[in-house]
């Protein structure tokens, strides 16, 4: 029986014409394209048709539009990847704990390359973000750094996809932090322990060992997911902004110093 053949729009066609003029003539980030007209007359379609592919190529980040001027080819970036995420996940049946599968997939996978690729001024963006993490005061604080440190691992693993999709899928993670954190809270857990999951997963990178850096990711995303589960079993109760912080030092007054 004959393959179907699939009817695709003049949209699409000319859509395809145009990645592949720019793959074969090598343009790159900045390069002009030919106007709309010229494209129409190469590409035997009318201008419109013309108009509606590079519009569509915009929105995705292959091209740039400009006012007065001819378009220019572009690099899609982590911001047209998070829309798709998010696009994604409104739109079907992802939830958070899919959500959580998939960012231990990326995260374990992370640790391990960068344990091989680290550089030394790698390891010393490390440093500093585990000192920022280490000192948040709040839960917001927190997910700051926790995102920063996080970051800094994927680009110690030097891996450019790595990199892209950890930072895409930044958007979705914040909520999920949050929902983490309000259930591993509610479970008794605390802030110290967080922290100090977390500097085990720095000193396996820094010792270049794969295999500890991996597992050590993995047992501390499993505090991600004890929080998570928690949150799902007894419903989302959002704690306050210090609560599993260590209680702060009260600080000593003037009169009792000299005394």
């Amino acid at each position: 029986m004959p393959r179907s053949i699939k009817r695709t729009s003049l949209t699409d066609q000319a859509t395809e014409a145009i990645i592949e003029f720019i793959e074969e003539r090598n343009l790159r980030a900045g390069d002009q394209l030919p106007g709309s007209a010229e494209l129409s007359e190469m590409l035997q379609v009318s201008v419109p048709v013309v108009r509606e592919a590079m519009a569509g190529l915009a929105a995705i980040g292959r091209l740039e539009r400009h006012q007065g001027r001819e378009s220019t080819v572009a690099t899609p970036n982590s911001s047209h990847l998070s829309r798709l995420f998010s696009l994604r996940v409104i739109g079907s049946a992802v939830d958070d704990e899919k959500l959580q599968q998939f960012r231990e997939i990326v995260e374990v996978g992370n640790a391990r390359l960068a344990a091989r690729n680290r550089t030394e001024d790698q390891l010393a963006s490390l440093d500093e973000a585990m000192a920022v993490l280490a000192s948040a005061q709040s839960a917001e604080e927190l997910h700051e750094a926790d995102v920063a440190f996080h970051a800094a691992v994927a680009r110690a693993a030097d891996n450019d996809l790595c990199e892209l999709t950890l930072e895409s899928l930044e958007p979705l993670l914040w909520r999920l932090r949050r929902r983490v954190w309000n259930g591993w809270v509610n479970a008794g857990g605390e802030f110290t322990s967080i922290i100090d999951a977390h500097r085990v997963v720095l000193m396996a990178i820094r010792d270049g060992d794969e295999d500890a850096a991996a597992a050590a990711m993995s047992r501390h995303l499993a505090q991600a997911r004890a929080g998570l589960e928690e949150s799902i079993r007894a419903g989302d109760h959002e704690v306050a902004p210090r609560a599993g912080f260590p209680a702060a030092k009260k600080k000593r007054s003037v009169r009792s110093a000299k005394a």
